[in-house]
């Protein structure tokens, strides 16, 4: 059945802003709630590292899940799941109290849920378009400045709240945001129709689409690449240069930067760039190696400031090109099973990027670190506007239909 509906994209939109902002909450009251408990700085660090595992494990499971049991309704079951996991802190800590046990179990339950929830909405990008009569671009382009206020002011929020609230009382306003992101997908009005059937039902029929297609694997070693870089420059870096220059408050503008440019240049891609993602993509690609170069100097504030922006107007136009550019090119009875294997091994290369970060800071200072990392990203721009095929596939736009873009909505 097709429908045309003018509440599906703000709906899709708000379950979006507010399933992004209960996971910025989370990652700010957890930590704060462990420490009210506990007093144990350590045990925070051991239930973030903890829940990563089935994090990742739960990522590659939920592709498969979105394409056999619906992407609409693996939204909204992630997202009570998320709720639920997050409303336990408060109903254990009222119950027997939270200790270790409880921190570590319901810390590993929602990471079961986040990412396969965030996965399932990304898929759900063309039914959205094809029912909005929105184009996919403008609709990525909007989720991409929601991405960027959500890193800008969803900490801010949740420090704030913590500040004027019960931590208890925050938890529960943090699950009723998962709660609310799964009643919107609920109850948002969908294009349907028979979902094109792919003779491949294995779980791993993501992976070997992606093994199989250069432009694909192409774009899932950018992928990894950027996240390797990602992580030790928010992590090592930047943190270590503002504390040599005694100025911490600086951090969190330059940081504020880096999300100030992803909301500008998700912006410029949706009104600027339509139908020229090429253009969009070189120039993403050029931005990234000049903001590696700029960072790298590290020399005070605003050199550095000026390459995270650099950074985020790159992000915020690289972002919306990856997310369309699947969603039009991937079969989509495979859609789930590929944006989930991204996002799998997205996790697993977080963490490498600071193991090989600290491998680089044994033996050499932190100058020689920053100019590691921008010799990463010159060469993986580099990369990207040469690799074979990729720029046919980034540039060629089809038409969504219902046959293609619906699928599997659940």
């Amino acid at each position: 059945m097709l429908v045309n509906s003018k509440t599906t994209l703000p709906l899709y939109l708000t379950a979006t802003a507010t399933s992004l902002f209960g996971n910025a909450s989370i990652a700010i009251v957890l930590p704060w709630l462990v420490l009210e408990r506990t007093g144990d700085p350590a045990l925070a660090g051991i239930v973030a590292a903890v829940s990563a595992v089935p994090a990742a494990l739960a990522a590659f499971a939920g592709g498969h899940l979105i394409d056999k049991v619906g992407r609409r309704r693996m939204s909204v079951l992630a997202d009570i799941g998320s709720a639920l996991s997050v409303a336990g802190l408060a109903i254990v800590d009222a119950a027997v109290g939270l200790d270790v046990f409880w921190f570590i179990a319901l810390g590993v339950l929602g990471a079961l849920f986040d990412v396969p929830g965030m996965t399932a909405r990304e898929t759900l990008l063309a039914n959205v378009s094809e029912t909005s009569g929105v184009p996919l671009d403008k609709i990525a382009s909007l989720r991409g400045m929601l991405f960027g206020l959500s890193f800008l002011a969803g900490p801010a929020l949740a420090g704030w709240l913590l500040t004027v609230l019960p931590s208890i009382s925050v938890v529960w306003i943090t699950a009723a945001c998962s709660a609310l992101a799964a009643l919107a997908i609920g109850v948002m009005p969908l294009a349907t129709s028979s979902p094109v059937p792919h003779e491949d039902t294995s779980p791993l029929a993501g992976l070997t689409l992606i093994r199989r297609s250069r432009p694909l694997l192409s774009l899932l070693i950018i992928s990894l690449a950027s996240v390797i870089l990602v992580g030790p420059l928010l992590s090592v870096v930047l943190p270590a240069h503002f504390t040599a220059l005694a100025a911490p408050g600086l951090l969190g503008l330059t940081l504020s930067a880096y999300a100030v440019g992803t909301m500008a240049g998700s912006a410029v891609y949706g009104w600027l760039f339509a139908g020229r993602r090429w253009a969009a993509w070189v120039t993403a690609n050029l931005l990234y190696a000049a903001s590696g170069i700029l960072i790298a100097t590290l020399d005070g504030f605003w050199l550095v400031a000026a390459g995270m922006v650099a950074a985020g107007l790159g992000s915020g136009l690289l972002q919306p090109i990856t997310t369309v550019v699947l969603t039009e090119q991937v079969p989509d009875a495979l859609r789930g099973r590929v944006f989930g294997t991204y996002s799998a091994l997205q996790m697993v290369a977080t963490p490498l990027g600071l193991g090989l970060m600290a491998a680089v800071l044994a033996g050499a200072d932190l100058r020689v670190g920053a100019w590691v990392l921008a010799a990463g990203w010159v060469l993986t721009s580099a990369y990207a506007l040469i690799a074979p095929g990729l720029r046919e596939y980034i540039a060629a736009q089809r038409e969504a239909t219902p046959s293609t873009s619906s699928g599997n909505v659940g």
